[in-house]
């Protein structure tokens, strides 16, 4: 997956985007600049990556996680993560890199979202955290990134709602 962000991103919407692609296997941050959408899908595909997630800001915050399909030529993809606040691995004095993490569904009812990360990142959802190793543990309204079940590590995305295929339906 290719992590962009908007074109003119709030600085933590940046430093989310270079996180994230630390943290979520076979993921790579470009700069955005001034590309567009067209640019963007055709460097991907370049790349090897089948999707785009794009970090949008609002009010000087990192606030909605969307994503484009560059498979064949390029479309938007009907899912909106809104986001409510956002703690970075920077906010916990670290910078780590996790090299095979997975999902974990902290409940029940957070498991059908997993499933649609699992989708969107292409990272394989497992039952249970493992005793050793790293893992993405999701919930209904968090994703949180850990290097082990003590070591939390960053970023932790508070999730206000999901918008589009299996969340919400986008409000006129």
């Amino acid at each position: 997956m290719l992590i962009v962000t908007s074109r003119r991103p709030c600085h933590r919407a940046r430093i989310l985007a270079r996180e994230l692609a630390r943290v979520l296997p076979d993921a790579e941050y470009m700069p955005r600049g001034v590309k567009s959408v067209r640019k963007l899908s055709s460097l991907a595909s370049s790349r090897g990556h089948k999707k785009i997630m794009i970090i949008d800001s609002v009010a000087g915050q990192p606030m909605v996680l969307r994503f484009l399909d560059v498979g064949e030529g390029w479309k938007w993809m009907n899912i909106q993560v809104e986001l409510g606040k956002v703690e970075l691995q920077k906010d916990f004095g670290q910078k780590i890199r996790l090299l095979d993490a997975k999902i974990v569904a902290a409940s029940p009812k957070a498991k059908e979202f997993a499933g649609l990360l699992e989708k969107l990142w292409g990272v394989k959802m497992i039952k249970k955290a493992p005793d050793t190793g790293a893992f993405i543990i999701v919930d209904k309204d968090k994703i949180e990134f850990r290097a082990s079940l003590a070591a939390k590590i960053g970023p932790i995305l508070y999730v206000s709602r999901v918008v589009g295929e299996h969340g919400e339906s986008k409000k006129n």
